[in-house]
């Protein structure tokens, strides 16, 4: 295990990140956000959604902290959301870098969508939102990756990964080239046979904010991702 830098935008972006995992442990960078979830209480700065018997909570004792996203076992439409209440106060176009640590500690995902990302408004349909850049499971462990301008959309893109339960992955989305932001997984690149251009994106529409989302529209299958961090950080 070392420490290690690399410059990104430019020289504008640091990030200092651990060489085995990938995760970062310090954004350099004139803009910085980062929660580990530590404490008892959500800051104010994040919303939630709770749709049915879906449910939202720091989990109890986690190690080094952990958001809990939770689905019950209910046949019924639930949601599950953490994000900034539709408050977009991060610019994608400003070299702007998405990285999470994510559990999910289901074995099954069926009927189930997950995604996590950088999102403009929520929308109970996933695919109705048109200004996004997020991973994505939908109906199984399958890890894929996901973009949209409002005009260059892509959809499901494999990652090659399944998701084994209760294994932690970091991933990251890389905005600094909008023309062309990739997506990592665990410090690797991944889905880099397609380009995933959000140079579409109007001033407003690059507005965005991180997005947490578990749901389903029935079935009986319950499921539960842990938050272990979040970070953004890009210019101004």
């Amino acid at each position: 295990m070392s420490i290690k830098t690399q410059r990104l935008a430019s020289g504008q972006v640091y990030r200092v990140y651990e060489s085995t995992t990938g995760e970062t442990v310090l954004p350099i960078a004139p803009v910085v956000f980062y929660d580990d979830f530590l404490g008892d209480s959500l800051g104010a700065i994040w919303d939630t959604v709770d749709v049915g018997g879906a449910s939202q909570a720091l989990a109890a004792d986690a190690s080094s902290g952990r958001y809990r996203l939770a689905l019950d076992a209910t046949g019924e439409a639930q949601d599950s959301v953490l994000y900034f209440g539709n408050e977009k106060p991060f610019d994608v176009g400003n070299n702007l870098i998405w990285e999470a640590k994510l559990v999910i500690t289901s074995a099954s995902m069926t009927g189930i969508r997950l995604v996590a990302g950088m999102s403009g408004d929520h929308n109970l349909a996933k695919d109705s939102v048109t200004e996004a850049a997020w991973f994505s499971m939908d109906g199984s462990l399958l890890l894929t990756a996901e973009s949209d301008d409002t005009t260059n959309d892509n959809d499901d893109v494999t990652t090659g990964t399944t998701w084994v339960t209760a294994a932690a992955h970091i991933l990251r989305i890389d905005f600094t080239t909008l023309s062309d932001v990739r997506f990592y997984l665990d410090d690797s690149a991944v889905a880099t046979g397609t380009t995933f251009d959000m140079s579409n994106l109007s001033a407003s529409e690059q507005q965005m904010q991180p997005y947490f989302s578990l749901d389903k529209a029935s079935g009986e299958t319950a499921c539960n991702l842990d938050i272990d961090y979040v970070r953004v950080f890009g210019t101004r």
